[in-house]
């Protein structure tokens, strides 16, 4: 395939109704961007034959890659194979070897195959099938008029080794270029941005791209063929050294992933004692394979007599300060750590809303503690966004102090208050 740009297209109407989420056009343009491939449109269509045959038409048309995933069900609103059909001008034949396919899927699960999924052995004339070896559609692929086309199954268990599939037959040449990802959580886009904007000029050979989600900054380097890894390794540890202290790792882990690693190096355990994240920190650290070496376990104090009677805070101290405080912060950390026997306690405290904040601690005002051998601190901060918002925030800025005080590190993180 010379021209290496791709349309992509998912069929059906409960994408666009929003009863389903369009995951598709996301992954494989990240698949097709690995191979360099650039996807240069996406659609979403309803199960409306007229309406995809001319949206395939277009993209063929337009050369290079057409790929369409979903329609290649059993039942009349499938309509992906008739609007291939139409878009190309002509006929649907049925594949012996599809037909087998479909029919010993049926024979191996001890099921008679309805007559409605004899349909789906159906393909274009000129096009090749698919092997689908996780389910009863195939899929199929073929060329016109210098453009290539694909049709791919929806569901991701089936659609994405096929897509592999129909890559391996289409460009059996090309190869994965190499791609690094640092991410960082604490400092702002654009703040990010200034402290590696040379390396983002559009005129480079390889320029940095960042992208912000989930509260966290993204640098991606990706070569422009295979013989780019040692420039796009340097590359990317030039952003590293930019956004320090603030980058902790190069795409792979996520930030409890580090924690994880640096808790194994150090030999130490970890516990926390969440009000406002209501557990969503444990649910972080234990989403980590392997974090039961180190990860002790959590109390969820969320009304204040829970803090007092699982934790150990002062009901005196709720009442002079408040249970979003610095005071009650550090206590429900240190209580934490000595009731569990961990060496690291995690506390969290704070207001997420929509209601309960004041003129003094609005919204979005959380109290975080971290309670070791080298003592006790507590870190405010004012989040902005709506409630799972500041829960989430909360808990990335957590193991980002937790990270900073292991490195001995005094840089404040966005969204920090004094107070």
């Amino acid at each position: 395939m010379k021209d290496r740009k791709a349309w992509t297209v998912s069929v059906g109407d409960e994408l666009l109704t929003g009863e389903s989420l369009d995951t598709h056009g996301r992954s494989i343009a990240r698949r097709l961007a690995s191979i360099g491939v650039a996807v240069v449109a996406h659609a979403v269509v309803g199960d409306d034959r007229r309406r995809l045959a001319h949206t395939m038409r277009e993209a063929i048309e337009g050369g290079g890659l057409l790929i369409v995933t979903g329609g290649l069900g059993p039942t009349l609103d499938d309509v992906t194979r008739e609007a291939f059909a139409e878009a190309l001008g002509e006929p649907l034949e049925e594949d012996p070897v599809g037909l087998e396919h479909v029919e010993e899927w049926f024979r191996s699960t001890g099921r008679e195959m309805p007559p409605g999924n004899r349909r789906q052995a159906l393909r274009p004339r000129s096009s090749r099938l698919l092997h689908n070896a996780h389910g009863t559609a195939p899929g199929f692929w073929g060329t016109r008029s210098g453009a290539t086309y694909v049709a791919l199954p929806g569901p991701p268990r089936e659609m994405a080794p096929m897509l592999d599939l129909a890559l391996a037959e289409i460009m059996p040449e090309a190869s994965p270029r190499p791609t690094r990802l640092v991410r960082a959580f604490g400092i702002g886009e654009s703040t990010a941005a200034r402290r590696i904007e040379t390396l983002m000029e559009r005129t480079r050979r390889l320029p940095v791209a960042t992208t912000v989600s989930d509260s966290i900054v993204t640098a991606r380097i990706r070569g422009a063929s295979a013989d780019d890894e040692g420039e796009v390794a340097t590359l990317a540890k030039t952003v590293r050294e930019a956004w320090a202290p603030y980058a902790f790792d190069d795409g792979s882990l996520g930030l409890a992933g580090v924690v994880g690693e640096g808790c194994e190096a150090r030999g130490v355990r970890v516990s926390t004692a969440e009000s406002c994240t209501g557990g969503l920190l444990g649910g972080e650290l234990t989403a980590v394979p392997g974090s039961s070496v180190w990860y002790v376990g959590g109390v969820v104090a969320y009304e204040n007599e829970r803090k007092v009677e699982d934790l150990g805070v002062p009901a005196a101290l709720i009442d002079a300060a408040g249970a979003v405080s610095s005071d009650v912060a550090k206590s429900m950390a240190d209580g934490v750590r000595s009731r569990t026997g961990s060496d690291i306690g995690l506390s969290t405290t704070g207001i997420a809303g929509p209601g309960g904040g004041t003129e003094d601690k609005p919204v979005g005002t959380v109290w975080i503690g971290v309670s070791d051998a080298q003592g006790t601190v507590a870190r405010c901060f004012q989040f902005p966004g709506e409630r799972s918002l500041v829960r989430r925030r909360t808990v990335l800025a957590t193991l980002q102090i937790l990270r900073f005080r292991w490195d001995r590190v005094d840089a404040a993180l966005l969204w920090e208050i004094d107070a």
